[in-house]
């Protein structure tokens, strides 16, 4: 099988900064950046921010070739998930994510890397002769 240029990773963060995360404008700020480090061409990118009153928020900013999305749980421990996806070859999805946990200040993360083509631990499995209904 051909490899297939690009991945998604899903991370769990946690411990973070609080004020960061609570700030729609900040969250915005480092998802534009995560995407544009993951190739995405300048202008290309567009986002929609939703805060959560008392708290939280969800944010997405897409392009062409990647797309980065949050959703954060100020209650939890200050925790955020996270999902990158990406679609080139040559870019460090790793370094992205450390930049990521770095902008929100968070103080753990556990993240799982899917790479597109591979063998991966998540098994895709078909549902043969099933019917809708």
């Amino acid at each position: 099988m051909e490899a297939v240029p690009g991945g998604r990773w899903v991370a769990e963060i946690y411990g973070c900064d609080l004020e960061v995360l609570e700030n729609p404008k900040m969250v915005e700020a480092a998802l534009l950046d995560a995407v544009m480090r993951l190739g995405a061409p300048r202008g290309s990118a567009q986002s929609v921010v939703y805060k959560f009153h008392p708290q939280g928020l969800s944010a997405a900013v897409v392009s062409p070739v990647a797309a980065v999305m949050i959703h954060t749980w100020p209650e939890d421990g200050a925790s955020a998930a996270l999902d990158l996806y990406f679609y080139r070859d040559g870019v460090d999805p790793e370094e992205v994510l450390k930049g990521l946990s770095r902008a929100f200040g968070a103080k753990e993360e556990s993240a799982f890397r899917y790479w597109r083509g591979t063998e991966h631990a998540i098994r895709r499995r078909a549902f043969g002769g099933q019917q809708g209904g």
